[in-house]
């Protein structure tokens, strides 16, 4: 058994305040009540063994990808996301340690490189990977392209835990609890790591260290970037051999197998005309090249500056371009459409919203982009002109998904103009997430709600718990303290308690 240092809950609390909890989730209120108690919660989570923290089930939603299948994406219980994001840390370093050299451009993806709570590089690791395929396509003859089918959901937990272990062999304890913490939010199931939280793509890269090894000792050249390996020889028959035996490795020492559908041995003349410099490719490059570093898999982006006197004309140009060459596929690229949305989110440019409102169901595979994008961008002004357009997209069948309901109905609760229409309040109080319905009576103020909902605070699930709490802010001082104290008294859960706390001191 082991216990949390102050100095990775300090890091996870820097990383969440400055990043977010899950990638496919809006951050919620519950960060701020444990940022306001914040020593009471980190002496908690520090001075309790790792193994006696309570787990709880993570919320699970299907998000759909561009090509119409689905992924579960995951969002932790906040004291959860930064148990797990405390213990990453602290294998952090590690794992970069372990993983081949960055120069030899083989593990391309996400090198590990602690900052300001961030846990990655800034450096363009996409662009390495390509410049790197690039080459060894021009060095050899036959390319091998393949990727894990359902990677995330898939890895083993105790292989998880070996691979932590051969890492760090003094933090096997940790491993230990963090095989266990996993097991525990997986409902005791031995496989799979959430998906959405920064700290699993520590994990993966993990897992992958030893696959690396794997392909490095058969003799061949290869690059990765996250699951996605290219592997590269002068004999095709040399390739065939390796993917049977990798094949066989991924199964028997990890339990992964190979996607069928993405598996392929092509010349490599073959592969540069067919994928590295089609059109589209390269149309796409050059996009990247003249508006930002962009990494395709993760969508982060760093913006290149452009003069202040041209800035406006210039994004609205490059937006433009974008979009035309996003509505030219059957399928959303989901690279550019981040780069899309995320440039035009920092720069606050409007002029994509109608594209994006209009072509809404094209957009759903980065549903928490566009409602980011449209949180970034709302004023008055822009909710009387696209009043119309969101009511439409809130009646589209693309939009009654859980997910991108889930988003769209957190979008409306925050925003006070389009409540005052009875068209969206209705949309609202059919919410099946209690959360948004309280931050839909916060931003109107309904009392009335507070009061009718608060019968049922023992009755509606954790979220649903915290979200009435979250909500009594607006009840009369004597009202909300009398309630709240009483609450706070009789709850078990020191969470719970902390958002009390922080309603009546701060709120």
């Amino acid at each position: 058994m082991s216990k949390l240092t102050e100095e990775s809950l300090e890091f996870a609390k820097k990383h969440i305040s400055s990043f977010y909890d899950s990638d496919f989730f809006p951050k919620t209120f519950e960060f701020e009540a444990i940022w306001y108690n914040w020593e009471d919660v980190k002496k908690h989570l520090s001075s309790t063994n790792i193994s006696k923290l309570r787990v709880k089930h993570p919320l699970s939603l299907a998000s759909k990808k561009p090509k119409g299948s689905y992924r579960i994406v995951h969002q932790l219980e906040p004291l959860d996301t930064i148990i797990y994001t405390a213990l990453a840390y602290e294998f952090a370093e590690a794992i970069e340690l372990s993983r081949t050299p960055e120069k030899q451009k083989i593990a391309c993806s996400y090198r590990i490189e602690l900052s300001e709570g961030g846990f990655f590089s800034k450096d363009n690791g996409f662009k390495n990977f390509t410049e790197r395929t690039e080459k060894l396509s021009t060095s050899y003859e036959y390319v091998l392209t393949t990727d894990i089918t359902d990677f995330y959901n898939q890895i083993y937990l105790h292989r998880l835990n070996n691979a932590l272990e051969l890492a760090a062999p003094s933090l096997k304890n940790k491993a230990d609890d963090l095989e266990s913490f996993l097991t525990s939010l997986n409902d005791k199931s031995s496989q799979g790591i959430p998906v959405g939280p920064a700290a699993s793509i520590l994990m993966s890269e993990a897992i992958l260290v030893d696959i690396d090894r794997f392909i490095f000792e058969k003799g061949v050249e290869h690059t990765r970037y996250v699951d996605d390996f290219r592997i590269f020889s002068d004999s095709k028959l040399e390739l065939e051999k390796v993917l049977e035996e990798l094949t066989l490795y991924l199964y028997e020492a990890h339990r992964l197998s190979l996607a069928t559908d993405k598996t392929r041995i092509l010349e490599t003349e073959q592969y540069v005309e067919g994928t590295l410099h089609n059109q589209y490719e390269l149309e796409k490059v050059e996009i990247f090249r003249t508006l930002e570093v962009l990494n395709p898999y993760s969508g982060e982006v760093d913006f290149v500056e452009v003069p202040v006197e041209d800035e406006d004309e210039k994004v609205e140009h490059q937006l433009n371009e974008i979009s035309d060459q996003l509505l030219k596929r059957d399928t959303l690229d989901l690279g550019l459409a981040r780069a899309l949305i995320r440039k035009a989110k920092k720069s606050k440019n409007i002029s994509i919203a109608s594209v994006i409102l209009d072509n809404f169901e094209f957009f759903v595979p980065v549903i928490n982009d566009v409602v980011l994008y449209f949180e970034e961008v709302t004023n008055e002004s822009f909710t009387k002109v696209h009043k119309k357009q969101l009511k439409s997209v809130i009646n589209n069948d693309a939009a009654q998904s859980q997910i991108v309901r889930f988003w769209l109905e957190w979008y409306v609760a925050h925003n006070s103009l389009l409540l005052e229409d009875r068209e969206f309040r209705q949309y609202i109080h059919g919410s099946e997430f209690i959360e948004n319905q309280a931050i839909a009576a916060v931003t109107t103020k309904n009392v009335s709600w507070v009061r009718d909902i608060k019968k049922d605070v023992y009755n509606v699930g954790e979220k649903g718990k915290r979200a009435i709490l979250f909500a009594t802010q607006i009840l009369p001082t004597d009202e909300r303290t009398h309630w709240l104290k009483l609450f706070a008294k009789n709850s078990p859960e020191e969470l719970d308690r902390w958002i009390a706390k922080w309603i009546l001191e701060a709120k």
